[in-house]
C-alpha cells in the first residue's frame, strides 16, 4: 500500500469525510450516538474559523482513512496542541501502518502553527486502540478526567442544590 495518498480535506469533499466518520461510529457500536450531517460537518469545518481541520488517506481513488483534529491550547505549556477527536482506518487497510502515517501528518500540519503536543480521547474498552497508541508514543494523562457538559443542560447555582 506505498501508493496511498494522504490529502488535507477540503469543502468538496464533505460528503466523503461525513460517510468515512459514519463508518467510525458504525465500527465503534456507536451508530446510535452519531447525529452529526453532512451540513454540520460542512458548516463547522469549513466556516471562518474552521472548527476543525482534517486529512484523509486515499487509495486507488477510495478513501480509507482519516484524521480529524483541531487546536488547543495549553496554559501550562504556553504553547498550542493538536486534539485528535477521530481516527479512522477503513477494515481493509488496517495493519498497514496508516493510523501511524495519518497521526504524523496531523503533528506536522499542527507544527507549522507552533503545536507541540497532540491529545485525545479512546472509548472506553477500545483495547486495541489502547495498545495502538501506546506502541506509538502516547501515554495515559494521570491525573486527568474526561468530563463533558451539555449546553443545553442547566447549570445549577449552589442555592438551587
Amino acid at each position: 500500500m506505498n501508493d496511498v495518498e494522504l490529502k488535507i480535506v477540503e469543502k468538496k469533499d464533505v460528503s466523503i469525510l461525513y460517510e468515512l466518520l459514519k463508518e467510525l461510529a458504525i465500527d465503534l457500536g456507536k451508530s446510535h450516538e452519531f447525529k452529526s450531517s453532512v451540513q454540520d460537518i460542512e458548516k463547522f469545518g469549513f466556516s471562518q474559523p474552521p472548527s476543525f481541520e482534517a486529512i484523509m488517506a486515499w487509495h486507488n481513488d477510495q478513501p480509507i482513512g482519516l484524521i480529524l483534529f483541531f487546536y488547543e491550547f495549553s496554559t501550562w505549556r504556553g504553547t498550542p496542541g493538536l486534539y485528535a477527536q477521530d481516527l479512522f482506518v477503513s477494515a481493509q487497510a488496517r495493519t498497514m501502518g496508516l493510523g501511524k502515517k495519518l497521526i504524523s501528518a496531523a503533528i506536522a500540519r499542527g507544527q507549522e502553527r507552533g503545536a507541540t503536543y497532540m491529545r485525545l480521547a479512546l472509548h472506553e474498552g477500545n483495547e486495541a486502540g489502547l495498545g495502538f497508541y501506546k506502541s506509538i508514543g502516547f501515554e495515559a494523562v494521570s491525573g486527568e478526567t474526561t468530563l463533558k457538559l451539555e449546553f443545553d443542560q442547566k447549570i445549577m447555582n449552589e442555592d438551587e442544590k
